[in-house]
């Protein structure tokens, strides 16, 4: 399958508005091409500059300089950007200072800001940089296609946004002009033909005469085809007993500046029908003060804004895996550093000793080589458990988890039976209030929910302590929560969603060994069951970890 090329800019989008009617003929209407966005580079070195221009001159898009923090805010009182690399360390004003001056501006309070440095990458240095609306944090020496990947995604972003505007203009300007000559025409039409009642027979759209107190004097027969409703039942009521509860402040507002005197207005609003269902109409209602009437040009939007409505939930979705894509982004990000760092650190150890070994097999150092070997196969087993771990990782993510009934005392009674010699050696009781009960999961993946949960507790307790746990459940709302709670070590509240990261440790290995995947595995599985889950600690408090899932039927099997 091709993948789109990030880097290329690719055609101008090009947009067409649906070509306006004259006497019956259509005018054509020329295309809509959206500029080139604006790409601010912020850097106090010139040669720097040069470097990022490059990389990015391949997208085409319009690429704009600034050698100092105030030279880059007045860049921002022209023009809009699509984006803002600004590098952190800059003299007299720095580019923390700077991003706070840039999101004070309305203008340019969302506009994306990836920070690029080459110092001080410390977490809160990074999480400062997070905390003043970075939407990214890149360290040097640079990747070029990184780069270019991240920033043609903010481009294209702007693109889509200057499109959907242009658009929402055009359509704006059609419907405007389109309801302007309509309510001339009904104008023209009224004062010919009302007489007669001829146009009011004749109109496919809904016309109607009202009076000043909000009761309608002359209807259509449009009326009852849309609402259902005879233009006698209409009648017998004022027009706003008809109009939904929550639309009628707006619509009452609307009829109170016709009867002042204002111009020719248009609104929206719900309109009952006799099935008790509502459908949208688009009124356009023009007053005659001499006459105490209004006169009134309906049309059934219905259908529009169904369409409005879908829109809106596709934007809501797209917004999704916006953030779905982020967190993936971010996954892939720890996963490169554990390759550089945790598997490359064992292979080295493994060379290492390795070497010595032959180099002293002729020395007769017996004890020295039992050493080495032991080492060697600690430094290969930590490999092997981390790649199993990153393996377990990525399947869990692209299988199709079937949810069925699982009963939480039988898939508990597994684990606990698998460790049973680990919680002998470690001297550790473990207690369980049953009944547990039933949730809809996955049985596997709640077995190493299960796991993963029971195994930190055994293993995060204080050297002189034995390890003391306790799980139970309950009912919340049609989910259960279950309990899996220790005396160990405990958890600073800062580090309590850090934890659920992959590859995240706040110990040495030697302290507690283990690979960092542990939780990263029991957070993505609750998810892909539809559940979730928290936790309650303090440092030398111990720690209660909660997960919640779908109630089910006890299996009676």
């Amino acid at each position: 399958m091709n993948r789109p090329n990030l880097a290329d800019p690719g055609p101008k989008l090009e947009w067409k508005p649906p070509a306006s009617r004259s006497n019956g003929a259509a005018k054509p209407t020329p295309a809509v091409s959206i500029p080139k966005a604006n790409i601010l580079l912020v850097d106090d070195r010139a040669d720097k500059l040069l470097a990022i221009e490059a990389i990015l001159s391949g997208l085409g898009q319009n690429i704009i300089k600034a050698r100092s923090g105030k030279e880059a805010l007045r860049q921002l009182l022209q023009m809009d950007f699509a984006v803002i690399l600004l590098d952190v360390s800059m003299p007299v004003m720095d580019g923390f200072e700077t991003a706070s001056l840039i999101r004070k501006r309305p203008s340019s309070e969302h506009t994306p800001i990836i920070f690029v440095t080459s110092i001080n990458n410390s977490e809160n240095h990074i999480a400062k940089g997070y905390s003043l609306g970075a939407v990214d944090y890149m360290l040097t020496p640079i990747v070029p296609d990184v780069l270019r990947s991240k920033v043609a995604v903010f481009v294209e972003l702007h693109h889509k946004s200057e499109l959907i505007k242009t658009q929402a203009e055009e359509l704006r300007r059609t419907e405007e002009f389109k309801h302007q000559r309509e309510l001339a025409d009904v104008e023209d039409r009224l004062e010919t033909e009302t007489r007669r009642n001829r146009f009011f027979t004749l109109s496919i759209d809904l016309l109607a005469i009202a009076s000043f107190d909000d009761y309608f004097i002359q209807l259509n027969p449009v009326w009852e085809n849309v609402l259902g409703f005879s233009a006698d039942e209409l009648r017998s009521k004022s027009l706003l007993e008809f109009v939904h509860p929550e639309d009628r402040t707006a619509t009452a507002e609307q009829l109170i500046h016709l009867k002042m005197g204002s111009a020719p207005g248009y609104f929206e609003n719900r309109y009952r029908c006799k099935d008790g269902s509502f459908r949208w109409l688009g009124w356009t209602a023009a007053p005659f003060i001499s006459e105490q009437l209004i006169y009134i040009f309906a049309r059934d939007v219905t259908s529009r804004k169904a369409s409005e409505s879908e829109i809106k939930n596709l934007n809501l979705e797209l917004e999704r895996r916006i953030r779905d894509l982020t967190e993936m982004n971010k996954e892939l990000e720890a996963f490169g550093y554990s390759i550089s760092h945790d598997l490359r650190a064992p292979l080295r150890s493994i060379r290492s000793f390795a070497q010595f070994i032959r180099e002293d097999s002729e020395g007769g150092s017996t004890q020295e080589n039992k050493d080495y070997l032991r080492r060697i196969e600690s430094a290969a087993k930590y490999m092997d458990l981390l790649l199993l771990d990153l393996l377990q990782y990525s399947r869990l993510n692209g299988c199709e988890l079937e949810l069925v009934p699982v009963d939480l005392d039988l898939a508990l009674n597994d684990v606990l039976t698998s460790i049973e010699q680990e919680i002998e050696d470690r001297k550790a009781e473990v207690r369980v209030r049953a009944p547990l009960g039933s949730v809809k999961a996955h049985p596997a993946t709640v077995r190493q929910v299960f796991y993963n949960l029971i195994s930190n507790g055994l293993k995060f307790v204080a050297a002189e302590k034995n390890p003391q746990l306790e799980v139970w459940t309950e009912s919340r709302n049609g989910s259960l929560r279950v309990w899996v709670t220790d005396r160990g070590i405990g958890i600073a509240s800062q580090y309590h969603q850090k934890i659920f990261g992959l590859f995240q440790r706040l110990h040495s290995h030697d302290s507690y060994p283990g690979t960092g995947i542990g939780l990263a595995l029991v957070r993505k599985g609750l998810e892909r069951m539809g559940g979730r889950i928290g936790l309650e600690s303090e440092p030398g408090q111990g720690t209660r970890f909660w997960f919640e899932l779908g109630q089910a039927e006890r299996n009676s099997s």
